[in-house]
């Protein structure tokens, strides 16, 4: 037997087979004690000794020793029996807490995540800015710091009324996880209001924006309709506001303009001392309210050194035919030279958000060409011109910057006449017939300022902020009607640039070549304006809504302007000239005194608009007479918008030609002031201007005796 001790129960203890004796059974590390009728532990009797007792006591014996040994056995079977119940009942708890604890884990994981409502942005951009994603464990305090990550990301792209509402939010638990439902309301217009409008239609002005009830309202389409309808010839500002209105869960939009009244017959008579012109007409930009225009038109024009002419015009302006982005405008003039006429069809790129423009052109017209040598007229032609021309553009990139690509193809018929030649010239004016075909890649940049002062007065202007490149090749062919094989480019460079509210600047600069086997002719004009308006930092002293401040007796709006004007010609000698005089700017000089090929002006000019209690008493006595007079026509008070502004300006002016290079020291100057005023409250007024200016170079001695120049200009 192994070495152990036997621990017998009292179960084992109660199964006794023998009278109650005693013996011992004896090995080396167990004991059992037994006793049997007095027997000592040998099963020797004390008094006998024979052969059958120690036969009847070993059977005993042996059966003593099974019968101990089963009973050992099943005490041993007990006990086991016992404990292992009690160690599989731990373990059981112990496996039943880490499968409640996992399966609470489970139920806290995001097993779904639907995003809805974002039709602006995709799934994956939203997703994208979030914490909170399948498989990840679901916490509502990282959730809404996701939901303030996609408002600002909508509110850094425009989207200014975007939300995510408590009641909009789903979430589902189930036992194998949490399913999120997340939907975006991206700001839905729920209402537009339209104020100001008199005259124009109200749908007039609904069909101009961008947007309309039950869209997306954003900043940039808010931004670019404002644009748009201060484009409009009958518009003179347009301010666009938009809230949220908590009642509806939508955007309202408030869209208010102030409209330029225009008289439908009037006269303009324009004193101009170089060029006198008087017309009598029948206009109306905003034609029945419907933002048509009509024009019928009698002009007799009388410039220096030229005949009188008559001119009979009548023109048509549909900026949205049928209803579409179509363009229509036709004009027809008539007078003794001959007949033009001009039909335009077109659809520009009326918003940056579309993708094409196209059209279409023609022209036939008879124009009086004048060739002059040091301020004489030499010879005078007869243009007749017949033209057309067709292209189509296509836009690629987002809404501020944008690619492009155009086709187009040209017809041009130019036919001169020598109808008389005072003396002799290099004037040799070419008669042509163009037939071209070509295409054009751009690249350009666009964002949009509201000035004011700048080129119109009082009026709203669109300042252009970005930059413009274009390159178009072209191939004229006798394959296709061509007189010759030409080979044309040009290359057209746009900026707009301002600092703060207060600097600005716009460059234009245009280069054209024409080749064959060699270099023909090529043009290169430039031209940049620098404006430092608001100089002494005074604010706005007037605007078309409230019209003057009232800040004192006087009150004033200082702008600086400089601004440099270059064409240069190459090979067109006899062909062309550059002219250089009071038509386009050097004032004190004659209307065309100069000529050359190649031409530089700079225009300096401090303005000095005026204002102040003085002004508003003037603007409002005007009124009322204005109202007085239109009483049998409208119903309002007409308000003129009477703004006066004074002017100091310096000219200087470079001209010169192959045969004589640019002299440095030979400037054409001048100096002088005057006094510019407007009607800022009426569509096509443009800018009464009286100027006295000084010529300070040859061919006229400096002296204190001014030249005069009065008349009226669209430009400020």
């Amino acid at each position: 037997m192994t070495d152990f001790w036997y621990i017998v129960r009292s179960n084992v203890k109660q199964r006794q087979i023998l009278p109650r004796k005693s013996f011992s059974l004896r090995s080396k590390n167990a004991r059992v004690a037994f006793r049997i009728n007095g027997m000592n532990a040998l099963g020797h009797s004390p008094g006998a000794k024979n052969v059958k007792q120690r036969q009847i006591l070993s059977v005993w014996t042996k059966f003593g020793i099974l019968c101990l040994l089963v009973f050992l056995s099943m005490g041993i079977n007990v006990e086991i029996s016992s404990a292992v119940p009690e160690a599989n009942t731990s373990e059981t708890h112990s496996a039943l807490q880490d499968n409640t604890l996992a399966s609470e884990d489970e139920a806290n994981i995001v097993r779904s995540l639907v995003v809805s409502g974002n039709n602006s942005f995709s799934d994956q951009q939203i997703r994208a800015l979030m914490q909170t994603d399948i498989w990840s464990v679901y916490d509502e305090t990282v959730l809404k710091v996701d939901f303030e990550a996609i408002r600002r990301f909508y509110r850094e792209n425009g989207y200014r009324f975007a939300r995510i509402a408590d009641e909009q939010l789903s979430v589902k638990q189930f036992r194998d996880g949490i399913y999120l439902g997340i939907e975006i309301d991206e700001g839905t217009i729920g209402k537009i209001t339209v104020t100001g409008n008199i005259q124009t239609k109200e749908d007039v002005i609904r069909r101009e924006l961008l947007f309309a009830e039950g869209d997306i309202y954003t900043e940039a389409d808010r931004e670019e309709s404002e644009q748009i309808l201060r484009r409009k010839t009958y518009i003179g500002a347009a301010k666009i506001d938009a809230q949220w209105d908590e009642l509806s869960k939508a955007v309202i939009v408030h869209v208010t303009i102030k409209e330029l009244l225009s008289f439908p017959l009037g006269a303009d008579l324009n004193l101009n001392n170089q060029k006198r012109y008087w017309m009598l007409q029948f206009r109306d930009p905003n034609m029945f309210g419907s933002g048509q225009s009509t024009l019928w038109r009698y002009e007799r024009i009388s410039e220096i050194g030229e005949r009188t002419r008559s001119l009979v015009r009548g023109r048509y302006n549909n900026p949205r035919l049928f209803t579409s982005h179509w363009n229509f405008d036709g004009e027809y003039i008539q007078r003794r030279d001959g007949d033009s006429l001009l039909v335009l069809l077109d659809r520009p790129q009326y918003t940056l958000k579309s993708r094409w423009s196209a059209s279409v052109s023609f022209s036939e017209s008879v124009n009086p060409i004048a060739w002059y040598e040091n301020a004489i007229e030499t010879d005078r032609f007869e243009q007749s011109l017949q033209g057309a021309r067709a292209n189509v553009r296509r836009y690629f990139g987002e809404r501020a910057q944008q690619n492009y690509i155009g086709l187009w193809a040209i017809s041009r018929r130019s036919k001169y006449v020598l109808l008389n030649k005072s003396r002799a010239s290099g004037a040799m004016l070419e008669d042509r017939d163009i037939k071209r075909v070509g295409f054009t890649l751009g690249r350009k940049r666009t964002a949009y300022h509201n000035a004011r002062f700048l080129k119109r007065m009082g009026q709203e202007e669109n300042f252009l902020v970005g930059s413009q490149y274009a390159l178009s090749l072209g191939y004229a062919s006798p394959l296709y009607g061509s007189d010759r094989t030409e080979t044309y480019a040009e290359l057209a460079v746009g900026s707009g640039w301002m600092r703060g509210n207060r600097f600005f600047s716009l460059t234009t600069i245009a280069l054209s070549t024409n080749w064959t086997s060699r270099i023909e002719r090529s043009v290169l004009q430039a031209q940049t304006a620098w404006f430092y308006t608001d100089v002494f930092n005074t604010g706005d002293i007037y605007t078309l809504q409230a019209g003057y401040r009232e800040n004192g007796l006087f009150d004033f709006h200082q702008t600086f302007v400089a601004q440099l004007t270059s064409e240069m010609q190459f090979g067109w000698s006899g062909h062309s000239q550059v002219l250089l005089g009071a038509f386009n700017g050097l004032r004190g000089y004659d209307y065309r005194q100069f000529n050359g090929e190649k031409m530089i002006l700079l225009n300096l000019e401090s303005r000095t608009l005026f204002g102040g209690t003085l002004f508003h008493k003037i603007d409002e006595a005007l009124a009322s007479v204005a109202t007085f007079v239109a009483r049998p026509f409208l119903d309002q008070r007409v308000h003129l918008g009477f703004i006066l502004s004074g002017v100091v300006f310096a000219d200087i002016g470079y001209i010169w030609n192959g045969k004589n290079s640019f002299d440095l020291t030979a400037p054409k100057r001048s100096v002088g002031f005057g006094l510019r005023s407007s009607l800022s409250q009426f569509s096509g007024t443009g800018i009464l201007r009286i100027e006295f200016a000084f010529p300070l170079d040859p061919p006229f001695t400096p002296s204190l005796k001014p030249r005069i120049f009065y008349g009226q200009e669209r430009a400020f």
